[in-house]
């Protein structure tokens, strides 16, 4: 007897972040890139060559990433996922590798806003903005 286990949009856009938010905590490049559409682009000329120019130089900058996310929301309208989350990191300066403060100035982290679309029955990021 086989058993199907539903799981919600909601749930796999969840997974698709805290997916994303391990492996930029891990520096794990090729992970963070393969969450991110192609066609990305937010806009303001960042796309998606210029994203991943832009994670290899912070992982060359930083050391122990750390990304706290005490707020998020999703909201889903077909095949588009809207998330609104609030969001601090912390990493190591490459000084004296004490953890400073990066992203997130109050005390529960500034609104970062993803785009997120089901491509071929997977999330991918479309747009970020701060």
């Amino acid at each position: 007897m086989s058993r199907f286990i539903f799981v919600s949009e909601t749930k796999r856009v969840d997974r698709t972040i805290m997916l994303g938010k391990r492996a930029i905590e891990n520096e794990d490049l090729p992970t963070v890139m393969s969450l991110i559409h192609e066609d990305y682009d937010n806009g303001f000329g960042m796309d998606y060559e210029r994203l991943e120019r832009w994670f290899i130089n912070q992982f060359q900058r930083y050391q122990g990433i750390k990304i706290f996310i005490p707020v998020k929301k999703i909201r889903i309208n077909k095949d588009i996922a809207v998330c609104s989350l609030r969001v601090s990191i912390q990493a190591r300066n490459p000084i004296d590798l004490e953890y400073e403060l990066i992203y997130g100035y109050s005390s529960w982290g500034d609104e970062l806003i993803l785009e997120l679309a089901k491509l071929d029955n997977r999330w991918l990021l479309i747009e970020a903005h701060p």
